[in-house]
């Protein structure tokens, strides 16, 4: 949670060392930059400086979008506003959230920056005025602005922060340093909510000591946060990297919490064998590589901080999870196989836990024990209110100005203890290829630590089917005919496989709330009655795991060998899009169904219990078993080549096995 910049002028006799840290542990979001300039030279130094970001970018709409396609047109939302009178507490935000519609959106959250020398609690004037510093230099590497006028005259000058992209320079101006003596400027940059927010953030980060402290804390937080990996051996940056590793990983998948520990009882279980406890995973969020520019990440600025996740990105890195911390039992494995369809198929993005406090009497016992009696009737009605997430309360209870009377780990302990847990998922785009291959590491890495746990996790645990509104076409609306790329040949193509179904839409739109206008998180879930009727459907994992496996092994392409990408996407390699196109398939996805296959049946062995499926399963195994049989009787014998053409025995096989799944 650091990084350094070291440049040593000998020539002027000026060493400039620049940290940068994220703020831990408060309720606003920063990042620190602590610029320190020595005078390393015989003589006396009086130095002015511009110390800062040359680009800003406000906050507020989509960005992500607007910047890349609509950077300058983007500008004329743009403006720099102040929280006091002088030059100290610069705000950029929008003046309303960019949109070509009627309906117009003001815009009140912004970015900040303040700026102090330390041992001072005076604020820096900002120079926010990019043309001030660069002129017309738009690459921002040419100070021409700055050679022409001195540090003085363009503090003293107006500046004009509307309509374009502005800077954030904190100035410091005639600092006196002898040989040897040093002098640190600081700069906190983050967002706030309100720009009446600034005032009361610039108070605290000015505080003595609060940076250094906080410095020092990030640190500190970073070798807690790895301790689980702390590795000792004779070099110390192989050291180092096993940290940074787990600590990468566990950004993208999330480091599990355990909440709702409220006496020894609850400390000493673990989370399937006490229901009070819920796993949480803070920080887990869609991972930001700078070479994929489509990777936006969110991360929510409240306690208890995280965002959504690719599902491949969290399964993988929470393969390990229960290794390093046991007590989350058996979480990471009904979570992610509660995300299997029906279909066979997940969805994309993997969201936080939701939860929901479903008795009204526990909601008011539990508010009263952890609010002021003023504050009680608000909590009650927060907790009462629907689903939510752990930051979210708190977050909640600041803008209500509620009163706990106990610690904030206290109330969220107590207030988990009585909640219902529920995962949560979008479908997002496409079905990808090879999201189910991460089960087998999950399962084995539950019984590496708890094989006595197999036999319950496996029959004794029910889980829901997570409920998509996509819908994987037949083959009779996805295979299209077309010419080949040059025009002389024509081939088959596999487009669009997937469509948004309406039927489905229906089902989660008879879960809307005609109060609140949203739907329930219940629509999520595959149900066995008609729209808005019927439970949630379950089954037990082994169940979930032969309907898997049955799925996989039904879309085998023609030749028997891969499985067909019939979902419209391919496995993790992205540039391998054009395959599902290609009517392509994966032999790694065989390879895994081959473990799968042998891993449901060694439980089935192992525990001699039977194996109950949906009845529309059954009747497509059926199917499958009959065309197997039909396969064997023909004869046919593989040959040493492979055909162009697909023998007539295998087309006939995958078309009836195929018509069999859709028919599914």
């Amino acid at each position: 949670n650091e990084m350094e910049i070291l440049e040593v002028d000998d020539v002027h006799g000026v060493t400039t060392k620049v940290n940068y840290f994220v703020m831990p542990e408060e309720d606003f979001a920063a990042l620190v930059r602590r610029t320190t300039i020595t005078n390393t030279g015989d003589d006396d130094l009086t130095l002015s400086a511009l110390d800062g970001l040359a680009k800003v970018e406000p906050t507020g709409g989509r960005l992500q979008w607007g910047l890349k396609n609509i950077g300058r047109t983007l500008e004329g939302w743009m403006g720099v506003y102040h929280a006091n009178d002088d030059l100290g507490l610069p705000f950029y935000r929008m003046s309303t959230e960019p949109s070509d519609t009627a309906s117009v959106k003001i815009e009140k959250a912004g970015h900040y920056c303040i700026s102090f020398m330390d041992g001072s609690d005076d604020l820096l004037p900002i120079v926010f005025d990019t043309e001030k510093v660069f002129g017309f230099s738009t690459t921002l590497q040419e100070p021409n602005g700055l050679i022409k006028s001195s540090i003085e005259e363009i503090v003293a000058n107006p500046q004009y922060g509307d309509a374009k992209t502005s800077s954030a320079f904190a100035a410091a101006q005639g600092v006196k340093l002898a040989p040897g003596e040093s002098v640190t400027l600081t700069s906190v940059y983050g967002k706030a909510e309100n720009i009446k927010d600034l005032p009361k953030i610039a108070k605290i980060v000015t505080k003595k000591n609060f940076i250094t402290g906080k410095f020092q804390r990030a640190r500190d937080m970073m070798n807690e946060l790895t301790s689980k990996v702390e590795t000792h051996t004779a070099s110390k940056l192989f050291d180092g990297t096993i940290k940074q590793n787990y600590l990468d990983n566990s950004l993208r998948g999330g480091m599990p919490v355990i909440l709702g520990e409220l006496d020894d009882e609850a400390r000493n279980s673990n989370a399937d064998e006490d229901s009070r406890l819920k796993v949480y995973h803070v920080f887990s969020r869609i991972h930001g590589d700078l070479e994929r520019d489509y990777n936006d990440f969110n991360i929510d600025p409240t306690y208890f901080s995280q965002g959504p996740g690719n599902y491949r990105d969290v399964a993988q890195n929470r393969r390990n999870d229960v290794v390093f911390s046991p007590r989350i039992g058996s979480f990471v494995v009904k979570q992610f196989l509660s995300f299997i369809q029906a279909d066979g198929y997940e969805p994309l993005t993997v969201q936080a836990y939701a939860y929901q406090i479903e008795n009204h009497n526990e909601a008011s016992r539990v508010a009263s024990l952890i609010s002021s009696e003023e504050s009680t009737p608000t909590v009650i009605a927060i907790l009462s209110g629907g689903i939510f997430r752990p930051g979210q309360l708190f977050s909640l209870f600041d803008e209500l100005d509620v009163t706990l009377k106990v610690s904030k780990q206290r109330a969220i302990d107590e207030i988990m203890a009585i909640a219902t847990e529920s995962p949560m998922a979008l479908y997002g785009s496409g079905y990808w290829a090879d999201h189910w291959e991460y089960y087998l590491d999950l399962i084995e890495a539950y019984t590496s630590i708890y094989p006595d746990g197999e036999e319950s996790l496996m029959y004794d645990t029910e889980l829901r089917y997570f409920f998509s509104t996509a819908t994987v076409k037949p083959r009779s609306q996805k295979y299209v005919e077309d010419y080949t790329f040059d025009g002389k040949s024509k081939h088959i193509l596999q487009l669009d496989a997937t469509v948004f179904d309406n039927d489905k839409v229906k089902e989660q739109e008879a879960f809307r709330n005609v109060t609140t206008g949203l739907v329930a998180n219940e629509a999520n879930w595959q149900r066995t009655g008609g729209p808005g009727n019927g439970r949630a459907f379950t089954s037990p994992a082994i169940t979930k795991l032969f309907l898997l496996g049955v799925m996989k092994f039904s879309m085998r392409d023609a030749y028997g060998m891969g499985v067909e990408y019939e979902g419209g996407r391919p496995g993790w390699n992205d540039a391998m899009n054009g395959l599902a196109g290609m009517v392509g398939s994966g032999m790694p996805e065989t390879f895994e169904l081959s473990e799968l296959l042998k891993y449901v049946l060694s439980v089935v062995k192992k525990f001699q219990r039977p194996l109950v499926v949906p009845s529309e399963l059954a009747d497509m195994v059926d199917t499958v078993n009959d065309a197997l049989d039909e396969l064997l009787a023909s004869g046919y014998e593989d040959s040493e080549e492979l055909t162009s053409d697909v023998p007539k025995e295998l087309f006939k096989y995958w078309d009836t096995v195929a018509s069999a799944r859709e028919s599914y």
